[in-house]
């Protein structure tokens, strides 16, 4: 098994080089004049356009000197840009949809990645051995997500309305994925629902199945991460903007097609163990915004109560936004 990933890393290592040189020309521009920008990002497969841009080399070429900074999740990324420590995040829909709601001045500049049910890259897990099989076996049973407010929790509370479930009758306990495998073990959790790379990662093991795909009960396709940054950057902004999001939309064109580096990319910034990751379920990726691949986000949110109320997508959406019809 390491002789063999070895292998798909040399691999992956000679697509990378192949692919810098392969890279779309762009304008040059002088070294003295690249714009900053620090993006945060958590450690997931949603970020990999982003780190494939910044180490090819790709942003350089469209005059701007990226730095990808790792941090815990959407909401430490929110903070940090609030803070004004960052100029643009990469974030959970969910995330920016709330705290847009909250009148925190956040704009979306670009999707990321999608959740489609034809590809499911986010499922309920229990250990391969439990008697748990379907959405209405969790009854009496405790679940575990990153936070009791984010769209995987959501997603499962939909989930279990659409079964008939009583939600109040299955007990949500809050959990990093990294430690969710653990918990199914130890019988502190019954299931999860987890994502890459973490749920590639668990199946690896052996001694975990997938029982369902709550994320389905939000839309069929629905976009699940988004680019974000303040208002007043973007509108003081807006020429690194568009470069920011050509240059990424390119690198999402590459990875969509080009799974090994997209592992070996997340691999490396997650700090996972390669063997565990070599058959990663890929996000959809996609720059381009399509206003109605977020409203199913902000229609479940208003109905589980994550906001106030419901609201038109193209309120929060840039003007600077690359569009999905263009």
């Amino acid at each position: 098994m390491r002789t063999q990933w070895s292998l798909l890393q040399r691999c992956a290592g000679a697509a990378l080089l192949l692919a810098i040189a392969l890279l779309p020309a762009a304008t040059p521009v002088f070294a003295q004049s690249l714009v900053t920008i620090r993006v945060g990002a958590g450690p997931d497969d949603q970020a990999t356009p982003l780190l494939y841009a910044a180490k090819t080399g790709l942003y350089r070429q469209y005059g701007l000197d990226v730095q990808i900074v790792k941090l815990a999740g959407a909401a430490a990324v929110a903070a940090a840009l609030a803070g004004g420590s960052l100029e643009v995040g990469k974030g959970s829909t969910l995330t920016i949809v709330t705290a847009i709601s909250k009148g925190v001045p956040f704009t979306i500049i670009g999707n990321l990645s999608y959740y489609e049910a034809a590809r499911p890259d986010i499922g309920m897990l229990v250990l391969a051995s439990s008697n748990i099989k379907t959405a209405t076996d969790l009854v009496g049973k405790t679940v575990s997500s990153v936070s009791l407010q984010d769209l995987n929790s959501i997603a499962t509370i939909a989930w279990l309305d659409a079964a008939g479930v009583d939600r109040s009758k299955v007990k949500f306990i809050e959990l990093p994925e990294s430690a969710v495998l653990a918990a199914l073990e130890q019988g502190r959790i019954d299931g999860s629902s987890t994502f890459e790379p973490y749920l590639s990662s668990a199946l690896a093991s052996g001694k975990v199945r997938i029982i369902g795909y709550p994320h389905d009960a939000i839309s069929k396709k629905y976009s699940n991460a988004v680019l974000f940054t303040t208002s007043k950057w973007a509108a003081e902004h807006a020429d690194a903007v568009n470069r920011f999001l050509r240059a990424s939309e390119v690198a999402s064109s590459y990875i969509a097609a080009h799974d090994s580096v997209s592992s070996e990319l997340i691999t490396e910034f997650a700090g996972l163990d390669p063997a565990t990751v070599g058959n990663i379920r890929h996000a959809r990726r996609g720059i381009a915004l399509n206003p109605a691949s977020i409203q199913p986000v902000v229609d479940a949110a208003a109905k589980y109560d994550i906001i106030p109320k419901a609201f038109s997508v193209k309120d929060m959406i840039c003007s600077c936004a690359l569009p999905l019809n263009r």
